[in-house]
């Protein structure tokens, strides 16, 4: 008996020509997230399943594998994904016409009595891939219910809504046994759509904002304007720093560009504009967009929600696009507050999330406009920030960027503009 883990894909199944692309790319990033746990274990695509093969001279116990499932689970990509113990028809003969089943029959006495808890149902399903399997599913699925109605405390089935199920997959190189799995966050596989640039605050919007472009397959940079020319002291335990780690668990690879706005606001110093919270959005815009060819990002994307303050309008948002040739995606445009919150805690995000933290926007202004029209703005820049492209230059020749993969920080320098 060997261990594994079965991947189940979401939505690559649906592909249709370019298939074998979504699936080779989830191959890889679940590679490399066993490499960063220090489990450098055969990864195999087959048919609609992609198969993690535990070796037999590992240390790893069965308690250990399951939370390495957990780990997978937040891989973007992935239906479900189970711990399964597998058996290799090469060595038991399970294909033969009088297969000897006394070892799956004793895996699940002992799987049942362990599963147990007073009250509940459990059901079998058995999936017969390999219809030279001499026993059919259903009879199978007989056989084996009654060895755990007749050995563990189990007394009741249910074949419709059970508490506990117990699989069995049988294929022509083996049989796996499993009892439960666990969800993952579905959607494409990170890296497989394109590659984005995120406006990253002190909230809880563009983070998941972030995770929510990950989910479509796009990997994700983040850029933040900061008040200070210098990293904070404790550059690990800093709350933005942390929000990135986060969202790297499940993303891979992720660049945080840290960036100073000091230049632009010592250049509106002193002037009380009432405009200057959706200027200084259009001046964010427009940093990232001249960072996006060295990231290759094909877009920005901002935790903007509709009406959730008072720059998030929609004169407001038109403002900010027409600042940018760039596309400006925003995924949590029409969602609540309460639906962000709750995918933050879904997500581990929400602890740091919610930690104080001075929001640059919230600096620039007391009272926001809520409508502006971009000529407005633009004769104000032209008046106020007539040397633009300079403002955009120094800021960016500030810029620290700190390089994370799948949850580590393994890298941090100034950027080199020169």
């Amino acid at each position: 008996m060997q261990y594994r883990i079965i991947v189940q894909f979401a939505e690559l199944a649906l592909k249709g020509k370019n298939r074998h692309r979504f699936i080779k790319k989830l191959r890889k990033n679940i590679k490399d997230k066993l490499k960063i746990m220090d489990c450098e274990w055969p990864v195999q695509a087959i048919h609609d399943r992609i198969y993690v093969q535990i070796p037999n001279d590992t240390d790893i116990d069965e308690n250990a594998a399951r939370q390495v499932v957990t780990q997978l689970a937040r891989l973007p990509g992935i239906a479900w994904l189970s711990f399964v113990y597998w058996f290799s028809e090469q060595q038991y003969r399970f294909l033969k016409p009088q297969p000897e089943l006394t070892v799956i029959h004793d895996l699940i006495k002992r799987l049942a009595r362990e599963q147990h808890q007073p009250g509940h149902s459990f059901a079998v399903r058995v999936k017969r891939r390999d219809k030279n399997f001499p026993i059919s599913s259903q009879d199978f699925e007989r056989q084996i219910a009654t060895a755990i109605l007749q050995n563990s405390d189990w007394d009741r089935v249910d074949l419709s809504k059970p508490d506990q199920t117990f699989y069995l997959d049988i294929a022509s190189d083996g049989l796996s046994v499993h009892c439960e799995k666990v969800l993952g966050v579905g959607g494409l596989p990170v890296g497989s759509t394109g590659q984005v640039l995120t406006l990253l605050s002190g909230g809880f919007d563009s983070p998941v904002a972030a995770w929510l472009m990950a989910k479509r397959g796009c990997q994700t940079d983040f850029i933040h304007f900061t008040a200070s020319h210098q990293p904070p002291g404790d550059l690990e335990q800093d709350k933005i720093v942390r929000t990135a780690k986060i969202v790297s668990e499940s993303s891979g690879y992720v660049r945080l560009y840290v960036v100073p706005y000091t230049y632009f606001d010592m250049a509106l110093l002193e002037l009380d504009l009432a405009y200057d919270l959706i200027l200084f959005r259009r001046f964010m815009a427009r940093v990232a967009t001249r960072l996006m060819p060295s990231v290759e990002a094909e877009a920005l994307v901002t935790g903007d929600n509709l009406g959730q303050v008072a720059s998030q309008t929609m004169e407001n948002m038109e403002s900010m696009n027409k600042s940018t040739e760039a596309m400006i995606l925003r995924p949590l445009l029409a969602y609540n507050k309460h639906d962000i919150i709750t995918l933050s805690e879904k997500l581990g995000l929400f602890e740091v999330c919610r930690e104080p933290h001075k929001d640059c926007c919230a600096l620039i202004s007391k009272n926001p406009r809520t409508r502006s029209r971009h000529q407005i703005l633009e004769n104000m820049e032209k008046e106020y920030l007539s040397d633009y492209q300079s403002l955009i230059d120094d800021t960016l020749n500030d810029a620290l960027v700190l390089t994370f993969y799948f949850g580590r920080l393994v890298d941090q320098q100034r950027v080199d503009r020169n």
